[in-house]
Order: C-alpha cells, then structure tokens, then sequence
C-alpha cells in the first residue's frame, strides 16, 4: 500500500508542480502565446486570424481546447509539419511538463535559427516618416541582434506590416482604417532596414536593447518563426506594427502586460515608452541618426569659407577649396562625399555619375596634406521617450464675436505645432479627432465647435542641400458661420496645400502653400463651395515658445467662400505635460459681418 501511495504521489507531481491542463490553459503565457485578448462581454479570441495558427476547429476563441489540441500534437508526434510550426509551444509545454521530450528534425526552424544566431533583442523606433501615411507617427520594429562578431549590421530585423500591393492613394487610407489589409511578419537583413529608413527615408533611429534572459531570447525566436506563418487584419489605430510587437514581447515574459495598456488604439512613441517604463525589461538606448542628420550637423559646424566651398563641391563638382585653411578643408571634402552618397541613395543621378563624383572627391582628399576630419560625426538626438503625452486636454476661455465663452477639447493623438517638440520632429503636426465643445455665455448654448477627422501638417525648410515640400492637409466637421444671417450650422471640408518653407534666421522659419479647400454641408448657400486658397506665414519654435502666425487668402466659386483669414497660435511648454496656450482668429468677408475671436488655455498631455 506504502509503495502504491508514493507511486500515484509521483505521477501527480507534475501537475503538482506546474500545474494542470485546466489551469494552464488560461494562464498569462499561454493566453499570450496564443495572442488571446479578453471579450467585451466575456471569453477570449485571438487577434491572429490566419486559420493554420489554431488546431482546435474552435481554437480561436477557446484556450482550453488549443491546449488540448497542441498537447495531443506532440504527444502522438505524428504530423512533423504541424509540429514544425510551432517551437515556442513546443517549450512552453516542455517548461510546464505536459510532454516529454520529442525528436524532430525541423530543418527549416533551424536554419531560421542559425541564420539569425541571436543573442539578444533591441526594440526600434523610427521617426515620422511624413511622405508615407502608414508612418506618420514613426515606426517600430525588433532587431534580433546576431553572436557573430563585428557590427549589428549583420544582424535580422523582424518588421510587422501591412501587405498594400504598392497601393498609396486614397484607398489606403481607407483600407488601413477598417481592417481591408491583411497584416504579417518579414525577417530581413538588418543592413537592408538601415539602408530603408536611415538612408533612403532620412529616419533616425532609436535602439531599446532589451534585457532578455538566454531562454527568453530562444523563446522569441521560436514564437517569431510561430506568427512569420500567419496574417492579421491590419488596422492603421489599433492593430499596427506597434501593437503587435507588444503582444509578441507579453508572449516571451507576461509579466509585462504590454498589450493590455493599448485596449483602443496604439501610437509607436507610446508603445516604446510603455516597454522603457516597464521593469527590468530596457538595458540601454542607443541613437542612431538618418544620413541627412549627419551632412546637416556636420554643414552646421562649417564657417563662412568652409560653407561656400561645400557650395562649390556640391553643386558644381569644384574641389578647389580656395581661402580654406589646410586642416579644415578635410571636413568639407568628407561632408560633399556624403552628400553625393545621399544623393545616389535617393536616385538622384546613377551609379556612372555616382562612381566620377566619388573618385573627384576621394582624388582630392588625397592630395590633402591633412587628410583627418575634425568635425563631430553625429548629432545629440532629442529623445522620443521624453516627449509629451500624445493626448491632449485643453481648458479654455475666450470671446467670439462680442460672446464670452468657455472651451473643453480633446485630442486623442498626437502632435500640434506650437506643442513641445521635444523628441518629436520640429514643423510636423498630426492631429487625429480633434474634437473642440463650447459653452456661450449669452445664449446659453453648448455645442461642438469643430471637429477635426485629420489633420496633417509639415513644414520642412528648404536650402542649398535639401528641397522637401511643405504641404497641409485638413478635414474638419465645424460649425459654419453666416456673416449675413448671423446663423451656424454645421458642414464639413476638406484644405489640402502645398508649398515651401525657408529659415529666416535660427528657430524663425516663413512658409507659403497654395491649394483647394471644399466644403458640403446643408448649411451652406448652394450646399457647396470649392476654392482655391493661397496662405503664409512664420513659425517661430524655441523650445520654451512655440508661435505661429499664418494668413490665407481664399477665392471660391460662392460668396461665402471668399475671405481672409487671419491666424496667431501661441505656446509655452510649462513642462513636458502642460502648457498655456494663446489664439486670435479674424475672419474678413466679402459680404455681411466680420468674425473676430480670441482665447486662452491650458494644455495637458497624458
């Protein structure tokens, strides 16, 4: 009887130790391994939705019967394809002695492995990229860093995507808001990454090297190889590239719940701060900055004579460097080879001009008697992790046309102009359902003032290097005013502008754009306007005071359309989360009463 009890003890303690089925079944791995999230109304159901992931026939939504169905998997070791798909459940299983130990010979798995030879894993986030809508709120991505020695740039990256069939018109957008695009994982050289977004799209780069334990670091690899084979609807809020790199890392240590901090939607500079703020999750940052960062650092170190030489280099291929002393001219030959190299990357001319001015500039920089560059290489990049909170509340006062009137606004994302852009990029605005709701003070009325579906600003300086286009796109729901009526209602309109912007002096940039604005609504005369619309302005952003000043001219096919407008928009960061903010606004019309209105706030980021 003694030896029948210690038996029965020893077949239990297993389950003992490391729990049953049942139990295991809804615990945070498992729960996050499968990307299971919880129900509105109870129950779970994955956010994978490629059917081959599951091998129960209700395995989406059922915990309990996937694990079921993955332990018989490995059990009758019979199906060696099935089982090849799915090493990190393998472990999990292993870890928690539900299975014995199996051999199989996986060898797709393990090439997959020895190609990435990891030794760790760095978190990346990109820039804003604003010529590409699926990156206007930068970008995140997993570097799996390599044992091989030398640099990382030998290393894999893994990248989660949307699969657009090249689409970028208006489709994409919404595509990207509804789920109409398929999502999934690609693994490919960390150098071709590099080249992508530091290069080609001028992003710097931010490198969160996590601290993973050996085994933390096999398991991500396994669950990588686990979701490569699946597709997930992708949605350009919630379900992004961002999102589900949390769910990957909650896969590899639950303790993080990352995931659970995004329940609606899910902006890239967030997620990084959400995993830096975690314990024990960030060893270190580093930044790498985007070629044209560096030509434009080292150009902002040259004097006057270095200046106009690089001038000469660059656009008349003149490497004579007249009036440069010796050891500065080092600096101006090395900066011109990497604007070529810059220029060559972006296809600006092809690899036989590429080849000519690239030997001209080394040929001279041999002749140097002092051929050693004294220029910093890189700039001190603003960190993203100390930007402010991408929502925003805003409490204010202020009087339009002779009404007194109180304001509450909300903005779920991201950034303003004249917002702190500390980590963020100066001249970019994104603004996502901005929504602005008034209390009049005479009439007693409550109203939404304006509701702004996007808006999307930059304006980015052009030079004697660089010409990007300034452009401004704006769709709003607002309430219209009637100068000749005097009644509001509501309509909706769409500004699209383009143009350029200089820099005046240092932090005073000045801008002009033209473009077409529309608008529909029952409240407008003939229901409609089109019109064509010229505007400038100045920017002025020191980091304590942000001012904008702006005025458009519009010429439209009703009276109501024709008018100027005239706009002053003022900021200054009290700290990272608040600010005190100052607007004017003066409407001139063609017919009827001018619109005059003034107000001040506060700005908080949370």
């Amino acid at each position: 009887m003694f030896y029948r009890l210690i038996f029965i003890f020893c077949l239990l303690l297993p389950s003992l130790a490391f729990g049953t089925a049942d139990e295991l079944a809804f615990s945070p791995q498992w729960l996050s391994l499968v990307h299971y999230r919880p129900r509105l109304f109870g129950g779970y159901k994955s956010s994978i939705d490629s059917d081959n992931f599951f091998l129960a026939q209700d395995g989406r939504t059922n915990p309990k019967t996937e694990l079921d169905a993955t332990i018989k998997l490995f059990r009758e070791n019979a199906d060696k394809d099935k089982i090849c798909m799915f090493p990190a459940r393998y472990i999990f299983l292993l870890n928690n002695k539900l299975i014995e130990q199996i051999k199989v010979d996986c060898k797709e798995y393990n090439q997959f492995k020895s190609d990435l030879n990891p030794s760790g894993v760095t978190l990346l986030f990109t820039d804003a990229y604003m010529n590409n809508p699926s990156s206007l709120f930068g970008h995140t991505l997993l570097r799996i860093d390599t044992a091989r020695k030398g640099t990382q740039l030998l290393a894999h990256g893994a990248n989660y995507g949307a699969y657009t069939n090249g689409e970028n018109s208006v489709l994409f957008a919404v595509y990207g808001l509804t789920g109409g695009y398929y999502g999934g994982w690609t693994v490919k050289p960390y150098y071709d990454i590099i080249n992508t977004y530091n290069n080609i799209e001028n992003r710097d780069i931010w490198e969160l090297n996590l601290d993973l334990t050996p085994s933390e670091i096999d398991f991500f690899v396994a669950h990588l190889w686990e979701m490569g084979q699946t597709q997930t609807r992708y949605y350009f809020f919630s379900k992004n590239c961002s999102y589900m790199i949390m769910e990957a890392l909650d896969a590899v240590r639950p303790s993080l719940h990352l995931s659970d901090k995004f329940p609606a939607w899910t902006i890239p500079v967030d997620t990084i701060k959400a995993v830096f703020h975690s314990q024990n999750i960030v060893k270190s940052v580093n930044y790498r900055p985007s070629r044209q960062a560096k030509i434009i650092h080292r150009a902002n170190q040259m004097n006057s004579q270095q200046k106009r030489a690089f001038i000469r280099a660059i656009h008349d291929d003149d490497y004579d460097l007249a009036g440069v002393p010796d050891d500065e001219k080092a600096d101006v030959i090395e900066t011109a080879y990497q604007y070529v190299q810059y220029q060559f990357v972006k296809k600006e001319f092809d690899l036989k001009e590429y080849r000519q001015r690239s030997f001209k500039g080394l040929m001279a920089r041999n002749k140097l008697q002092n051929q050693k560059a004294q220029m910093s290489e890189n700039p001190k990049g603003r960190s993203p992790l100390k930007s402010h909170e991408a929502m925003r509340a805003t409490f204010g006062v202020g009087k339009l046309r002779g009404e007194d009137f109180q304001e509450i606004a909300y903005r779920p994302a991201y950034h303003s102009l004249t917002d702190n852009d500390y980590g963020l990029l100066t001249g970019a605005e994104i603004n996502f359902l901005n929504s602005r709701w008034r209390h009049y003070d005479k009439t007693h009325k409550t109203v939404l003032s304006e509701f702004n579906i996007l808006g999307i600003r930059s304006l980015s300086p052009i030079n004697y290097m660089f010409t990007p286009t300034s452009f401004d796109i704006n769709w709003d729901l607002w309430r219209a005013y009637n100068p000749v009526t005097h009644k509001e209602g509501y309509a909706t309109k769409l500004h699209v502008n383009g143009g350029a912007t200089v820099e005046l002096l240092p932090h005073l940039w000045g801008y002009i754009n033209g473009g077409a604005e529309g608008a529909y609504g029952g409240f407008l005369p003939h229901n409609t306007y089109a019109a064509f619309s010229l505007s400038g302005g100045a920017f002025v952003h020191f980091r304590s005071f942000k001012f904008l000043a702006e005025a458009r001219q519009n010429f439209g096919t009703t009276w109501f359309a024709n008018q100027k407008i005239y706009k002053l928009e003022a900021n200054i960061p009290l700290s990272t989360n608040w600010g005190l903010s100052a607007e004017y606004k003066f409407e001139d019309n063609s017919k009827g009463s001018d619109s005059e209105e003034f107000m001040t706030s506060v700005r908080f980021y949370f």
